[in-house]
This record gives structure tokens, sequence and C-alpha cells, in this order.
């Protein structure tokens, strides 16, 4: 597999990990979703705005990592698909950080709407626009080193903010 290759499927992969990870957080939590999209006042906080990102997420997330692993020559599709929804929660996250700032991102956690964030998504939208012009461009290697290494980023996008979490507690006091 080629290394540009390589590289954008398991940022492919890692973004859309993210994204499943997200929508099936977000449906099991319906009403913090709609919180959050109350605290941004960007969007209308309605259960169909909250279904209907919930939905886009899950659909797209899943979509991309099945057929990756499933028929890697069909994924400029979906693929591309995710490059777009991870440009609009660009956009959507510079215009809460530059308008209000502090505000909880909603992707995971307490996390507020930071430069990185805005940053993680466009580099995810990038990584998905490659990866969907590379498949397109060339004959499609062989993802599954590609979508393994999206799975260990995944991974250590959530455990290093839970290590460095759990350096900060005092002995004898559980996590939260």
């Amino acid at each position: 597999m080629h290394i540009w290759s390589a590289g954008m499927t398991a940022l492919t992969a890692f973004g859309a990990i993210l994204l499943a990870a997200a929508g099936v957080t977000h449906a099991a939590r319906p009403q913090e979703h709609r919180a959050v999209l109350r605290v941004h006042r960007l969007l209308p906080p309605t259960a169909f705005v909250a279904a209907a990102t919930t939905g886009a997420e899950v659909l797209v997330g899943v979509a991309v990592l099945a057929v990756l692993l499933a028929d890697p020559a069909a994924a400029a599709l979906p693929v591309a698909a995710q490059a777009a929804l991870y440009c609009a929660f660009a956009g959507y996250a510079a215009v809460l950080r530059t308008r209000r700032p502090g505000v909880p991102c909603g992707c995971f956690g307490a996390e507020t709407v930071s430069w990185a964030v805005v940053s993680r998504a466009v580099t995810l939208a990038a990584g998905s626009a490659g990866c969907a012009a590379i498949g397109a461009l060339e004959p499609v290697p062989d993802r599954w080193p590609g979508v393994a290494a999206g799975v260990v980023l995944a991974m250590a996008n959530h455990l290093i903010p839970a290590w460095r979490g759990a350096g900060n507690r005092k002995p004898g006091h559980p996590a939260r």
C-alpha cells in the first residue's frame, strides 16, 4: 500500500469510527444532544434536527467502515460524504469558537469547542477527501492496515485524555 493511501485510509477510518461513536452516543442520550444544540444557538434544538444529525453521523460512519472493509473499490461516494460532513463540522465548530467560545463541543464528553476541535475536523475532512480521490484514481490496495491504524488513532483519541485526567485525580477519589 502506498504511504499516502495508507495515511488517508487511516484518517478516513479514524473519522468513520468517531462519527459512528458520536452518533451512537447522541442516539443513547438525545436530551443531552438537544441541550448542547440549545447552548450552541446555531441550529434549532428540535427533535428532528437532533435525530437528523445523529442519523447522519451513524449512517456515514458505519457506511464508510463497511465499504472500506468489504468493497474498497466502492468507497469513493461514502468517503466523499464523510469529507463533506467533516467540512460542515469544521465550519460549524469555527463559527462556534468565534461567536461563543467556551461552549461544549458535543462531540465526546465535556470537551469545549476549541481550535483543536476545528483542526481535527479539517484534518479528517482532508484525509477523507484524499482517500476518496486516491480510491478513484488508482487501483484499490489492501485497506486493512489503514483501517487498523484508524482504530489505533480512535483509541488514542479517547485514551490519552483519560490518562491525563487520571493523573489529576486525588488518591481515593474515583473517576467521574
